[in-house]
């Protein structure tokens, strides 16, 4: 698959994805809807630290002042917080959609058992937790090694989920993976930020199709990447 024609496999691979969505529409819809419940509650959960600027935009007294101070302290630590539960809740979720389409490419069809099955679980939070933290400090680091990071780590879940490797053995797999099929790599990781963006419309509801396409846009990908076939696939 290393010699294959870049656009020929993302081809391929968008073709598939969106076939295997339609036939499964309503199993995958589900585990996205739970994602997307999460993502909503979290952006509930910081309109009162918004509702206090906005308050506080123009305090008059120093009396005003202080309370808006006191206020914002409150609100900053409570919407923080919340913030942080809702990041992983949204992470602990997205396995579902993840392990379904994986579990695609298998020929198997997905259902909520995807969300449930705790297997590998430990293993996937601890990558998802490595992965945000070197993201985050590579774009307090000018930006593009931020960028390095999610571009070859981007697999990492996948091997983590199908695979059962620690966070050291998905970081070096999947960097090797997408420096075997850069060309293909660097399409795939375009689309899946195009997608991502579109599902952040309509109060982030497109999400019930963008996430599931997108993770198995990725899943497929990532079977080719390493030379393995996907059920359903005529290529």
């Amino acid at each position: 698959m290393s010699g294959a024609d870049p656009a020929a496999q993302v081809r391929a691979a968008a073709g598939w994805a969106i076939s295997t969505f339609r036939r499964n529409l309503l199993a995958f819809v589900a585990l996205a809807a739970i994602v997307t419940a999460v993502q909503f509650l979290q952006q509930r959960s910081v309109q009162p630290l918004t509702d206090v600027v906005n308050e506080c935009a123009d305090p008059q007294t120093p009396g005003q002042q202080a309370a808006c101070t006191n206020a914002l302290a409150t609100q900053v630590l409570t919407a923080g917080t919340l913030t942080l539960v809702f990041a992983v809740l949204t992470i602990v979720v997205t396995v579902g959609v993840i392990r379904a389409a994986i579990r695609a490419t298998l020929g198997q069809e997905p259902g909520f058992d995807a969300l449930l099955d705790g297997n590998n679980l430990g293993r996937y939070l601890l990558f998802q937790l490595a992965y945000a933290l070197l993201a985050g400090f590579g774009f307090l680091l000018f930006v593009l090694p931020g960028l390095l990071v999610i571009f070859f780590f981007q697999l990492g879940p996948y091997y983590v989920l199908d695979r059962g490797m620690g966070v050291g053995q998905a970081f070096a797999a999947s960097t090797q993976a997408i420096r075997r099929h850069l060309p293909a790599a660097f399409m795939m990781t375009l689309l899946n930020a195009l997608v991502l963006i579109l599902g952040s419309v309509f109060f982030g509801l497109l999400t019930l199709i963008t996430l599931p396409i997108a993770s198995l846009f990725t899943a497929y990908l990532y079977r080719r990447f390493n030379d393995e076939s996907v059920m359903g696939d005529a290529h």
